[in-house]
């Protein structure tokens, strides 16, 4: 396929008005034939590098997967194939290289994230849509906020915004005047965010972040509970973090008081209970499912010594609570509003790739280029992007599929050789990635804000750990991210319609075990997606199919800090509990997820009802901001087209 009038070569000889060919006889029509067919599978972008695609690949997408690039991805009267062919042929730095990305994608070896997939090589958009952002303590500053998310919003962006240099409710404004506090700018957030996305193809979303000292914060963590306090004090729309510091957690743990402090001057407006707030926290966490928690030491820690040194500052994170990057005024006096580049490596394929010196090398590269593109191509409305993206050049390179290959492997999530393979699996990741990074750094400079401390690294940042979302669906229906699967068979429904899914693992289990009946999956579903009833398997079995609500979600934390060092960024972890979970466990969980230096957690899942015939949810999207919360009133119905879009800003 040749695209936009690219020619894949000049054929001899002429057409003529029969449809015969003039000049040839007729002993080299095969050979046309075969020329005809070599052109059709090349694909070429104008201006880039032509790419051969295998058609027989298709093999390797699902139903759901085809469904899913049918609803979302494809452009007019192109194939699975050739959409891939075109994200390789224009983020290609030379043929060779643009070769091997789409063999990589279409082997699922790594799959770029949804706004690279549907945007790359068009019009029709950017190449990335997560932002990050603060608003400053002035009229000006909160308007400028204001108009830079609406702009961000009608692109299809993600947006996490900080509002914790806000003066809170009361506090002197002015000579006689008082602030309304945060709140109220905060609602009208939310209602500019819905206004612009309800227009748009894909909808805009956006996450707002306060940190615990707030004197708002109270009444920030029931912002979107839809019952009790004033609904004009509500943003619904809105997803919202809370950044806790160790300090924080200290006073949780010695049960002492905390200030809460007013952002202008650091005076103590009020005292309240630390261990009272956390409840507070913890409880919204169960009955809605957010707000998120950033642990901002840990991520401030962590940063790259270039941006420690330049005074950077991490305040908020995005829709997904993964990307942790610096926002607001930089040493140069300049506003920088956070991008962050994702793609995620398929750890189902680990076998196929591990062993490939040239792999992750080429994925860095391929989104250096991509990075490239979204600078290139920003309009002006998103200046404070496209500068951040340019002085930093940071990226999130990500993985999917980390409980599949341990089911494909069978290995039990909840065991010594998982946390084996998980440190070794992300410790060979991140020294794959700091090489790229210095290379190519070698080869293309170093990124400016490297450069100014004589730092030779191409990216300021190098990994980060997003849900997945639809691509793991479209990567042979990988599970999301790194967190255990929902269920072993769900009813997906899309707009192509409803597709049961399996888990293929067990599928090929119960074949072995001549157990592969319908019988056998009709009471799967009937037993929520789990297998723990089946008589027929071993412990060690059930053990490999354990679902997230069946594992003990100290295994969770537990990987998520084992692998924690190797990822710059951090990471989109989902804790699953039972509606009657005992408040003690639940603090242990959130309080073993600071001491073990995890970063940054994400949902809350919490189902009193947890049907396997409906849970998409939990496998297309269980990192989509989730509309009803995901409290003991959620049914873990089908998700909603609202659902589906939230989190496509990431992947």
């Amino acid at each position: 396929m040749v695209l936009d009038g690219v020619s894949g070569g000049m054929v001899d000889g002429s057409a003529s008005g029969d449809g015969t060919v003039q000049g040839k006889d007729s002993a080299t029509m095969p050979e046309m034939s075969e020329m005809t067919d070599m052109l059709d599978n090349v694909v070429q972008l104008p201006g880039h590098h032509p790419v051969r695609v295998d058609r027989s690949r298709d093999a390797l997408l699902t139903a759901f997967g085809k469904a899913t690039l049918d609803n979302r991805y494809l452009m007019p009267g192109e194939s699975y194939q050739d959409l891939f062919g075109r994200v390789a042929s224009y983020y290609g730095a030379d043929a060779a290289h643009a070769q091997r990305l789409y063999d990589y994608i279409s082997r699922h070896w790594f799959m770029p994230a949804t706004p690279v997939l549907s945007n790359g090589g068009t019009t029709r958009g950017l190449p990335i849509s997560c932002f990050l952002n603060e608003a400053n303590d002035s009229l000006r500053g909160i308007v400028d906020l204001w108009n830079e998310n609406v702009w961000l919003a009608s692109k299809g962006g993600g947006i996490g915004s900080y509002w914790g240099n806000l003066r809170s409710i009361g506090e002197n404004v002015g000579r006689n005047g008082k602030t309304s506090g945060v709140i109220p700018f905060i609602r009208v957030m939310d209602s500019l965010t819905l206004a612009i996305s309800q227009g748009s193809l894909r909808r805009g979303s956006a996450a707002v972040y306060l940190p615990v000292w707030h004197p708002e914060i109270e009444e920030f963590i029931e912002l979107r509970r839809p019952t009790g306090g004033d609904p004009n004090r509500k943003a619904l729309n809105l997803h919202h973090g809370v950044l806790v510091s160790d300090a924080f957690m200290r006073a949780v743990a010695d049960d002492d008081e905390w200030a809460l402090l007013s952002p202008k001057d650091n005076t103590v407006i009020r005292k309240v209970s630390a261990r009272g707030l956390w409840i507070r926290i913890l409880t919204a966490r169960m009955e809605q499912g957010e707000p998120y928690i950033i642990f901002s030491d840990h991520v401030n820690n962590a940063r790259p010594e270039h941006h420690k040194l330049a005074g950077l500052e991490v305040k908020t994170s995005n829709l997904c609570a993964e990307i942790t990057l610096p926002t607001g005024m930089d040493q140069h006096g300049r506003e920088r509003t956070a991008v962050c580049c994702l793609s995620s490596l398929n750890l189902e394929t680990w076998e196929e790739w591990k062993d490939n010196p040239q792999f992750i090398e080429d994925v860095m590269l391929f989104l250096d280029n991509v990075l490239q593109d979204f600078i290139d191509r920003a309009p002006d409305d998103m200046e404070r992007a496209r500068y951040a993206a340019m002085r930093e050049r940071s990226v999130g390179l990500g993985v999917m599929g980390f409980h599949s290959f341990l089911q494909a492997n069978n290995v039990p999530f909840e065991s010594v050789v998982a946390k084996s393979w998980n440190r070794k699996i992300f410790k060979h990741i991140r020294a794959q990635a700091d090489a790229a990074s210095r290379k190519l750094a070698e080869v293309r400079g170093p990124c400016p804000d490297a450069a100014d401390y004589g730092v030779m690294e191409r990216f300021s940042n190098k990994m980060a750990i997003a849900p997945t979302a639809s691509i793991s669906i479209i990567a042979g229906n990988a599970s999301p991210g790194i967190e255990p699967i929902a269920a072993n068979v769900f009813l997906q429904k899309t707009l192509s319609g409803s597709f049961t899914v399996r888990n293929r693992h067990l599928d090929r289990l119960l074949t072995e075990r001549g157990q592969n009946t319908s019988e056998v999956w009709s009471s799967i579903t009937l037993n929520k997606g789990s297998v723990q009833h089946l008589d027929f398997l071993t412990q060690q079995e059930k053990d490999v199919f354990k679902t997230a609500f069946e594992l003990d979600q100290r295994w969770v934390i537990e990987h998520a800090a084992d692998r924690a060092p190797f990822i710059c960024q951090a990471q989109s972890i989902n804790i699953f509990l039972p509606a009657n979970v005992h408040k003690r466990d639940l603090h242990q969980i959130h309080y073993m997820a600071w001491k073990r230096g995890v970063k940054s957690l994400y949902y809350c899942r919490s189902l009193s009802i947890q049907r396997a015939d409906a849970v998409s949810d939990g496998q297309e999207k269980r990192d989509m901001s989730h509309r009803e919360g995901s409290g003991p009133a959620d049914k873990a119905g089908p998700a909603t087209t609202t659902d589906y879009e939230e989190c496509l800003a990431c992947q």
